[in-house]
């Protein structure tokens, strides 16, 4: 089962704020996804997280729900 590893802020586009959360696979693979700030902000709170080091362990269905209500915001 893949997990968040951890997570950062970087700045992106104009300084705008996104999250940057890597996600650990079960074969030891890692890889960073991008997050927008809407997608940061559902992924926080269906963690139920406080801090950025709170995310840690979580499953990466978590970050793809969040992924998921950023993008069908436009639609």
């Amino acid at each position: 089962m893949a997990v968040i590893e951890r997570a950062k802020v970087a700045a992106a586009h104009e300084g705008n704020a996104e999250l940057v959360v890597s996600i650990r696979y079960s074969n030891g693979g890692c890889s960073d996804v991008v997050l927008d700030s809407i997608a940061a902000a559902h992924l926080m709170d269906s963690c139920e997280a406080t801090s950025l080091e709170q995310l840690a362990g979580h499953s990466w269905e978590k970050v793809q729900q969040a992924l998921s209500i950023s993008y069908n915001r436009f639609n």
